[in-house]
């Protein structure tokens, strides 16, 4: 056995390998006694050295089982029920070197390893299950899971992505998985979340981050103790709580502006050779999200070079030439650094892009760009602890 000659070795070799105070071996014992506190030394590790095949299984589709080897997640072949099964473990032993021959027949059932706790139906009529999201978080033993409808194309509206399916209906079930029972839920409408192998919906501690594509904006929830999905900020096309209310205001001050000089003009501009369109309402901004990150750019690139010739030379090739290519970028991934920030991976709509070291883009290539990002810039005054 290899030991090691730390403290804290030699105090664990002394608690299994010397005789307690006030302690001694029966006289029935005809070993020695060091030999006696050896053998205890041999059972500190169990591990499984035989495996069986072809085991009778119910006809589920398997998830996974959780982190803590608590619970093992399975889904119903409709994509209905969710199944959750607990293992029974060290259901068989074997003195010596183990052979399936020697094992009975019931060890090649299911029912001998776990035990079904229970069967809830999560999805609707018109839902199903997604198979390959569960986010477990097991200070709680909480688990997290996904239903939604079919996608379709529909044409976007209302600030949507160019190119992106829309999924009517995503219903993020919260569940306390040592009786199954349904905590709390949240819905996004008409929106698309990538949630295969969990991409675009990311579980940090007590906090969740979930990215809608569509729509180019981070939801970040608190899970509570009580079980609640608590909204705590959604980042993209507004980043500060007033963010809403000075843009809305600066559009005001613009139309009012043009409506005055539009008085301003004479009484029959078509004789004077002027034409004045109508004032729009409809100004394009670009997200808070997407103009913090071409000022991040731009900053980047102007401190590069001192001398301002150059600097300008340096703006018109790394900045406005790709341009467009950075105000086309999209939010396709989201993970929590930690508690106090963000990693984004941005790229392009169709996600055919490669990660790029440098915001030097060659032409004609995609747009793979990864920031760092503090939301406590977005979080100040927050009612609810981080």
């Amino acid at each position: 056995m290899f030991r090691r000659h730390n403290v804290a070795a030699r105090i664990f070799d002394r608690q299994i390998s010397t005789v307690a105070p006030g302690t001694s071996v029966p006289s029935c014992y005809s070993l020695p006694l060091v030999t006696v506190h050896h053998t205890r030394r041999f059972y500190e590790n169990l591990v499984p050295n035989c495996t069986i095949y072809e085991v009778e299984c119910p006809d589920h589709l398997y998830r996974k089982i959780t982190e803590d080897g608590q619970y093992l997640i399975c889904f119903s072949r409709n994509h209905q029920d969710l199944i959750v099964y607990r293992p029974t473990w060290l259901s068989y032993s074997c003195k010596e070197e183990c052979n399936t021959n020697d094992l009975p027949q019931k060890a090649k059932r299911f029912e001998s390893f776990f035990s079904q706790l229970y069967c809830v139906s999560l999805a609707s009529s018109n839902e199903l299950i997604c198979k390959d999201f569960f986010l477990y978080m097991e200070s709680n033993q909480f688990g997290l899971f996904a239903t939604s409808t079919t996608q379709n194309h529909d044409a976007p509206v209302g600030g949507a992505v160019q190119g992106v399916p829309s999924i009517e209906k995503i219903t993020f079930h919260l569940l306390r998985l040592e009786d199954g029972v349904v905590l709390d839920q949240k819905c996004f409408h008409n929106d698309f979340i990538n949630l295969a192998h969990n991409m675009g919906v990311f579980l940090y501690d007590d906090l969740l981050a979930i990215v809608s594509i569509r729509y180019q904006t981070i939801h970040i929830l608190q899970i509570r103790d009580s079980g609640n999905l608590v909204d705590i900020r959604a980042i993209g096309t507004f980043c500060r709580e007033d963010d809403e209310l000075f843009l809305n205001s600066s559009t005001q001050s613009m139309l009012s502006h043009e409506k005055g000089k539009l008085h301003q003009l004479p009484e029959n501009p078509v004789e004077n050779g002027l034409h004045q369109s109508e004032p729009s309402s409809d100004y394009c901004f670009l997200s808070g999200i997407k103009q913090r990150l071409l000022s991040f750019i731009f900053r980047g690139i102007w401190n590069e070079e001192p001398d301002q010739a150059l600097r300008v030379q340096s703006l018109k090739k790394k900045f406005y030439f790709h341009f467009q290519d950075y105000v086309d970028l999209v939010i396709w991934k989201v993970q929590f650094l930690d508690r106090h920030h963000l990693l984004i991976k941005f790229g392009s709509v169709d996600g055919g892009v490669r990660l790029l070291s440098s915001i030097t883009v060659p032409e004609g290539e995609g747009i793979n760009y990864s920031v760092v990002l503090n939301p406590d810039a977005f979080w100040n005054e927050s009612p609810y602890p981080l």
